[in-house]
């Protein structure tokens, strides 16, 4: 009797072993193996954007141990191994020295917070602000037109630089909004300052004038 007690408590531990063992191919994930951030950036008609950089803002603050990546041509990243936290994602502009941040927000504040958590992949896509152009010539006070100028063209959060020695200075990839105009000629000591709106997929012509 003893024995046949024995072998049913031993049949019944192996069971149970095997019970919650986990399948094959499906093994729970190690604690603080770290998660995934991934998705695509596209533009604003759903084009991928490639070679963009990804900002990632932890919660904590420490961000210097976090990945470096860009997204490829296909406008995909991938930010791997993330500790389980909450995470901000922003896409980094040199041209305007600006970031945008997920969801189509101009500042870290107003962004989303992403939660990953071990072994998960949390999918995090954009798109970026609909965009349009400046189309900038220079007239001196007297109304004769000039040919070397350059302009800052300064919105909310975003900064575009441009020179020209032919006339007409195009500022293209602009995000819809107001901008300020600082334009300077060539040799001369005045400044035009002007205001201007930048409407999306429209380049809008912007005749400057020095004082």
């Amino acid at each position: 009797m003893f024995r046949l007690r024995s072998l049913a408590a031993s049949l019944a531990v192996l069971v149970s072993a095997v019970v919650l063992a986990p399948a094959p191919g499906h093994a729970a994930p190690a604690a603080g193996s770290g998660g995934t951030i991934a998705g695509t950036l596209t533009t604003a008609k759903g084009a991928p954007v490639a070679g963009i950089r990804v900002q990632v803002k932890s919660s904590t603050g420490a961000d210097d141990q976090l990945p470096l990546v860009r997204t490829d041509e296909a406008g995909h990243y991938e930010l791997a191994p993330l500790p389980a936290g909450q995470y901000r994602i922003g896409f980094y502009f040199p041209e305007t020295l600006s970031t945008q941040w997920v969801p189509r927000k101009a500042r870290e504040s107003q962004a989303t917070w992403f939660t990953v958590r071990d072994g998960e992949t949390t999918i995090v896509d954009e798109a970026l602000f609909p965009t349009g152009g400046l189309r900038i010539t220079l007239r001196a006070a007297d109304g004769a037109s000039i040919p070397g100028f350059c302009v800052d063209a300064i919105g909310e959060l975003y900064l575009k630089a441009g020179c020209t020695a032919e006339g007409v200075l195009v500022l293209s990839d602009l995000p819809v909004g107001t901008y300020a105009l600082s334009v300077a000629a060539d040799g001369n000591q005045g400044v035009s300052r002007t205001f201007t709106r930048v409407v999306e997929d429209v380049v809008t012509p912007v005749e400057a004038r020095l004082r």
